[in-house]
């Protein structure tokens, strides 16, 4: 019935040390390769960063970037970018939050970049392709996504901000630890496993999926089965067809899937 399983990682797929039992899942996803199903990590991280944690597991798949960048193999499905105005607006804008910003990064084809005085802050389990720029508007890539992190908890009242002040170009979305992902009008997860599926040629409805944050709750209710976690917020709960028995800590995806495919992995 299902022919693809879409996850989320932090919060998700991964415990809350990055981790994941690998063993385990490399026994289940030979049983989901044997039945023909496909497995897609989906998730705002840049691609290079979510190809090195998973990459002692043969997944099939990346929508990364929330939807911007998706690859199948080595075949690059998707691309979206921002136009080089709307990045110049968003940033000429950062000032109004003041010392609540903590930090703002630009996710780029050929890397991320980030203006020098924000080095400090950096979190460089996520980033390992960084530039140092003293003047990101001098950046010349093309740029997926920009990630602004916030010294508080205004995520949802910034968020929306960003959306009514620039609603003809840019989609915003909180997406966990205190940031926000900000990308093209119309692209989010749910998009990009729409492209996805376009390429397996399958549709939304054969694709089970599970996240635990705001910017999972399209592809959670947009998929065939949309799990949110039992550790999600509530928010994303709402959005899902159902919540995991398990949390992140305990494997609640390796669980899930395990139960609905009637395996037994442990």
């Amino acid at each position: 019935m299902f022919k693809l399983i879409a996850t989320d990682i932090d919060g998700t797929f991964f415990d809350d040390d990055h981790d994941y039992d690998h063993e385990r899942f490399n026994r289940q996803l030979k049983l989901l390769h044997e039945q023909g199903v496909k497995f897609a990590i989906a998730s705002g991280n840049y691609l290079g960063h979510l190809q090195r944690v998973v990459q002692f597991s043969p997944v099939d798949a990346f929508v990364s970037e929330n939807g911007a960048h998706i690859m199948a193999g080595d075949d690059e499905v998707f691309a979206s970018y921002l136009k080089s105005d709307t990045v110049n607006a968003i940033i000429d804008g950062l000032d109004s939050l003041g010392d609540n910003l903590q930090s703002f990064i630009l996710s780029g084809e050929e890397a991320t970049y980030v203006d020098s005085k924000f080095e400090p802050f950096l979190n460089k389990y996520y980033i390992h392709n960084y530039q140092l720029t003293d003047d990101v508007k001098n950046v010349s890539d093309d740029v997926f996504k920009v990630n602004i992190s916030l010294n508080d908890d205004k995520l949802d009242e910034v968020t929306a901000d960003l959306n009514s002040r620039f609603a003809d170009e840019i989609h915003a979305t909180a997406s966990g630890f205190g940031s926000i992902d900000i990308i093209s009008k119309g692209i989010n997860k749910a998009f990009g496993l729409q492209k996805l599926a376009d390429f397996y040629g399958i549709g939304l409805d054969e694709i089970v999926s599970f996240g635990d944050n705001s910017n999972d709750d399209e592809m959670l209710a947009e998929t065939g089965l949309g799990f949110a976690m039992k550790n999600a917020k509530a928010s994303t709960q709402k959005a899902a067809d159902h919540v995991t028995e398990f949390d992140n800590n305990y494997q609640g995806v390796l669980e899930t899937i395990d139960s609905i495919f009637g395996f037994n992995t442990k």
